[in-house]
Parts: structure tokens; sequence; C-alpha cells
């Protein structure tokens, strides 16, 4: 009798699978279990090819990172799992579907009851969108520990933070986490992503079509249930009923829940006390309104994504005026690229000034004013270009227009004289402080014609700026 090797087959040191799952056991014991999950959790082995592993990487952001900032970490955890000198490739590769999902199932419905009855194939997976990725999510200290709670539940559902609970006023991130979590958990558990209001649009046609026990196993078989706007069942008696039942018999088996909601659940209004105590039973965090720091970190984003560049000075324009909404601010950004475009111009303070001043009053914020900002719209007010405010010129027509800036500047920044003699083309804090009381002196001589015409322009460039 001849005995065949199995080594190919089987053996942990030739199987790409094998040596990758032990060098991310590596890894995490290195790296930490937060820096693992982050950037490691969502990578695969390929394959084996010229002595090579190569690895799968679920975007070019991660891909870019784990070769700038861990190449060397992985190298050596390959190393030491495969027990002899082998290289790793990255490459940017989608991760193959699930056999079957693993999270606390019931006996009789483990791996040996799927290959018998394949239930996951039925299933539909969730309708998640394809831009809102935990990579895709510009983090700050107004977000901070959302995103750390949202990673934390899509990479160890079930685990400790269950329920998660994030609340945020409109346009600040919550469903953008909400469909990462999604990307995230799809890959390897029955997820179901729903609205609040398809939620009791379903309940309320099942119950009309007599398919009531068909939509309690759709929720309730679910090993993700991931909730938006859950505000939304106020006052709808019979669904809040249906819910708490659902949230129980997914809560006693460990499967984790994730409700969104625009207040705390103390303050959600229509809501029965004992669900109100239930979404308060895990760990309930806030999105905040983003500074000014993460206001121009998210254009940024967005410009890179558009390829498109803005000076820094413009960019902060745009940041501080834009409002401290998120969808608002990039709202306001796609505003000022159409007028870019329009206009067959560069991105400049004159171009900004145009854009957002056609947007309501309320959605701008009141920010100070930049000395660029008030060039700008002195610039459109009195006929004089921009460059001209900072070059040395110096006929009447041109002087005026920068003393007009110079007493605005001293009005409405917190700017020194020399700092705003610097953003004027380097001239002296004396030089300002002239223009300044020279406007001034001007301004108080109500009976003198030339008088009116300085009124008229500072008061239209105030109109303008919202000062």
């Amino acid at each position: 009798m001849v005995t065949r090797s199995v080594r190919s087959f089987n053996d942990p040191h030739s199987d790409p699978r094998a040596i990758w799952q032990r060098a991310l056991e590596l890894l995490r014991n290195t790296l930490g279990r937060d820096t693992f999950d982050t950037w490691f959790s969502e990578t695969h082995a390929v394959e084996i090819r010229g002595g090579v592993l190569h690895v799968g990487v679920p975007t070019v952001f991660k891909l870019e990172t784990l070769r700038g900032s861990y190449y060397p970490h992985l190298a050596s955890a390959v190393r030491e799992a495969a027990g002899r000198s082998m290289e790793i490739e990255l490459r940017v590769a989608p991760r193959p579907e699930p056999v079957a999902p693993a999270l606390n199932l019931p006996p009789g419905q483990g791996a040996d009851a799927e290959r018998s009855q394949p239930i996951q194939p039925a299933r539909s997976r969730p309708s998640v969108h394809a831009q809102s990725t935990f990579d895709r999510f510009v983090e700050g200290a107004s977000n901070q520990i959302a995103v750390t709670a949202a990673r934390r539940v899509a990479f160890h559902p079930g685990e400790d933070t269950n329920p998660l609970f994030i609340y945020a006023n409109s346009g600040l991130g919550k469903t953008h986490l909400l469909h990462a979590i999604a990307h995230v958990t799809m890959q390897r558990y029955y997820t179901v992503l729903v609205d609040t209001e398809s939620y009791v649009r379903q309940f309320v046609n099942s119950v009309g079509a007599g398919e009531r026990a068909a939509f309690q196993e759709k929720y309730e078989s679910a090993e993700v249930l991931i909730i938006d706007d859950v505000q939304k069942l106020g006052g709808k008696v019979q669904t809040q009923d249906e819910f708490y039942n659902v949230f129980n018999a997914l809560h006693q088996r460990d499967r984790q829940i994730v409700i969104a909601s625009d207040m705390p659940p103390r303050l959600l209004t229509g809501l029965g006390e004992r669900l109100v105590t239930r979404f308060e039973g895990g760990l309930v965090v806030e999105i905040n309104p983003p500074g000014l720091e993460l206001r121009i970190a998210i254009l940024q984003r967005t410009l890179d994504n558009w390829q498109m560049e803005i000076d820094d000075g413009t960019l902060l324009m745009v940041a501080e005026r834009g409002g401290t909404n998120v969808r608002a601010l990039l709202g306001a950004l796609q505003r000022v690229r159409m007028y870019s475009e329009m206009e067959r111009s560069p991105v400049t303070p004159a171009i900004v000034m145009k854009a957002l001043a056609g947007l309501p009053h309320e959605e701008l914020r009141k920010a100070k004013p930049t000395v660029a900002e008030l060039i700008a719209a002195a610039a459109d007010i009195t006929g004089v270009p921009p460059e001209l405010f900072t070059s040395p010129r110096k006929d009447r027509r041109t002087a005026r227009a920068r003393q007009i800036v110079m007493y605005l500047a001293c009005r409405h920044t917190d700017l020194s004289l020399h700092a705003i003699g610097e953003a004027l083309g380097g001239r002296d804090h004396s030089t300002v402080l002239h223009g300044r009381d020279k406007v001034e002196r001007l301004l108080a001589q109500t009976a003198e014609a030339e008088t009116q015409w300085w009124l008229q322009q500072i008061s239209e460039i105030r109109s303008r700026l919202h000062l």
C-alpha cells in the first residue's frame, strides 16, 4: 500500500490562508486590538505564487497605509507564521463571499445545517451606500467616540457594546456610520439595515397581508440589526410593541443592535418607557458639530476625491462660512465648484463670496471675516481688481478701496494692525492705522457728499459678508 503525502493540501506551512491567519494573530498581539481592527481585519489571503504570499486589501487607502506604515510588521509576522523566509505582496482585491454566517447560531443552524438547508443565499444583503465606509469618514474631536464605538461593534458584534445608540442633529454623519458598520458586518454576518419609516411600512404591510410571521423571521433571525431614525417610532404603539419583541429576541442571543436617532433616548417623544430603558442599557454616544479643523479636513478630503485644488486661505473661507452641518458644508463646496466652472476660473475668494452669497442667511455661519474675504467683497463692489489691494499701486481709486478694507478689518476681525498690514501686501502698521482713521473721519462728516459714497460701499460690503 502506498501512502501519499497530503502536505500540499493541508500543511499550514504551505496553505496561504493558514499562514495569513497565523500572521494576523501575531499582528493582533503586537499592534493591539484597535489598530488591528482598523487596518487588518478586512484583509485576506489570495494565493502563494513564486514563493510570495499575495494578500487582498479592500481599498486603495488601506493598501497605501499598510505599505507605508505597517509593512515591516507584516513582513515579520508572515516570516514567523510561515516558518521560513517568505515575501508578501499586497493588492486591492475583494474578499470572497462567506459560506455561512457564524454568530451564536442556535443548535441545528450551524455549518452542517447550512450545507443541508442553505438559508443564507435566500437572505438579501443590505443596500449600503458605496461611499459610506470607515475609510471615508473623517474623524475629529467631535465624532471620535462615536467612530470608535462604531468600529468596535463592526468588528466585534454582540460582545460588550450592545445596543449601540448614536444620536446627533441631521447632517453630522449618523447614517454614514451605520452604513460603514454594515459594510463590515455583512461580510461575515446576516446584517439587516433599515430606516424606521421602512420598518414601519413593512410591518403594516405584513399585518395587512397576513405575513407577520415572515416579517418576524426576517428581523429576529438577524445577526446584526441596524436601524436609523428611530425617533420616527414615536406614537406608533403597535410597531413599538413589535420592535420591542425583536429587540429582546436579538439581545437575549447577543445579536448586535445599532440604533441612530436625532436625540438621546430619554428625550424621544411618544416612545414607551420599556424601549427607552433598553436603548439606555447599552452605550449611548453623541456626534457633535465639527470644529473648524475638522470642517477643513472634510472639505480637503472631498477636494482630493474630486482631484481639485483650492489654496489654504480660500478653503478656510469655505470652512468658516459653509456651516457646521456637514451636509450643508459639502453643499457649499459644491456651489463653489459650480461657480468656478461657470466662470471658467480657479476658485478664488471672490468666487467663494459669490457662491455663498446665494445661500440663505441662516445657513451661513457667523464667523469673523478674513482679510481675503474683505478684499474679495471690496473688489467686487468697488471694481478694483483683487490683486491691486496687495500691490504697491497708490492711485486714488485703489487707495480708497484698500482703506475701506483696513477700516473693516479693524472693526470686524481680531487681527492686529501688523497682521492686517501683512495681509495687504506687507504694509506697515502705521499705514493701516492711518487708513482706518481716515475712513472714520470721513464717515463722521455726515454733511459731506463724498461721505455717502463711503457709506454706500461699506454698507454693501457688510451686507455681502453678513457683518
